[in-house]
């Protein structure tokens, strides 16, 4: 997939470095009360290299962009910054952006967030010359919620956190999460080119970080050195449970990951992928229709049946909820054998 097109939306005449160290991938959108605090916190790193900043601004409704070129106009040396026409999506914003970083390594930073050490890219860059081996690297980071739940701020990474993490970490259970965003630090040439399937998913953590573990192993630093900003604005797991589309969508990404590990994690992917399927089940597009309903429970039933007759009731009882909608199941299972035999 070529990106190209959104070029044309390069603000100013940027002077960057033509071999920066880092490589920064910044995108916005309506982040006008939080992007001066996300900038200056790049712009305040004490390091020994060159970097560079490569910013996506996705057409905001605020004053996003006129913040975004101020900074720009102040910073050419440093900053590039693409102010798009019209709004192209997070994940398109991203990709072109990401595409554009030069840098031995790319750390990738919504506006919302921010770093909260001066230190933070001179440490990670001190680990990954010093960690050949590694594909990336991440530290602990701070959860503030802005989601009016009044929850005090956590810490992501508990005491115990491993100090290396492989692939299979990512593939624990659904939407397994446990590295801030704006923590990570991966090698460039583990992550460009990114496989066509990367492109189709909504989600781009977890299959980004499964690439890199792929590569190599991902190094834990202890410290904490950012901001993860849980706002009323984000978009979460959620926010799509009952959405078809979306629940399609992760069917995709971690059958892609299966696909791209070698099924070297088949037995970890499978309950996932159940998961999903008995998820398409309650999906507001689904739950009238019984046929459907019968055809999902059976994919999500043969990736990973019960062992005993106890598990079985457990797990009829708690998927199929009635006897009418067994009933559906037990028909359609009684066709489609009929189909297969003949």
């Amino acid at each position: 997939m070529n990106f190209d097109y959104l070029n044309k939306d390069i603000y100013g005449q940027p002077t960057l470095t033509e071999h920066p160290k880092v490589s920064i991938c910044v995108i916005s959108y309506n982040h006008q009360n939080y992007v001066k605090t996300c900038l200056n916190s790049i712009l305040e790193q004490k390091v020994d290299f060159a970097f560079e900043i490569i910013l996506g601004e996705d057409c905001s409704k605020d004053q996003t962009a006129e913040i975004i070129k101020q900074y720009a106009d102040q910073y050419p040396h440093l900053i590039k910054a693409y102010i798009r026409q019209k709004n192209v999506g997070a994940k398109t914003n991203f990709l072109h952006c990401f595409l554009q970083c030069k840098g031995e390594y790319i750390v990738f930073i919504e506006a919302d967030d921010y770093w909260t050490d001066p230190l933070k890219l001179q440490r990670q860059v001190d680990f990954l010359d010093q960690h050949p081996h590694a594909s990336a690297c991440f530290h602990n980071a701070q959860i503030i919620f802005e989601d009016g739940s009044n929850r005090e701020p956590v810490l992501i990474n508990p005491i115990d956190q491993k100090p290396w993490v492989e692939s299979a970490d990512f593939l624990v259970e659904k939407e397994t999460w446990f590295m801030a965003t704006a923590a990570v630090m991966m090698r460039r040439k583990f992550a460009q080119p990114l496989p066509e399937w990367f492109l189709h998913s909504k989600s781009g953590d977890i299959p980004l970080y499964v690439i890199l573990a792929e590569q190599g192993p991902i190094g834990y630093l202890p410290e904490v050195m950012s901001v993860y900003r849980k706002n009323e604005g984000g978009i979460s797991m959620t926010d799509h449970v009952h959405a078809d589309a979306f629940i399609k969508n992760r069917i995709f990404m971690y059958s892609s990951i299966n696909a791209h590990t070698k099924y070297k994690y088949n037995h970890l992917i499978k309950p996932i992928l159940q998961a999903y399927y008995l998820m398409r089940m309650d999906c507001h597009e689904n739950k009238s229709n019984k046929a459907k309903q019968a055809f999902y429970f059976s994919r999500a039933t043969l990736l990973n049946p019960p062992r005993t007759a106890k598990d079985w009731k457990s797990y009829l009882k708690t998927n199929l909820l009635s006897p009418k909608n067994l009933l559906t199941y037990l028909n359609f299972r009684s066709k489609l054998n009929k189909i297969i035999k003949r």
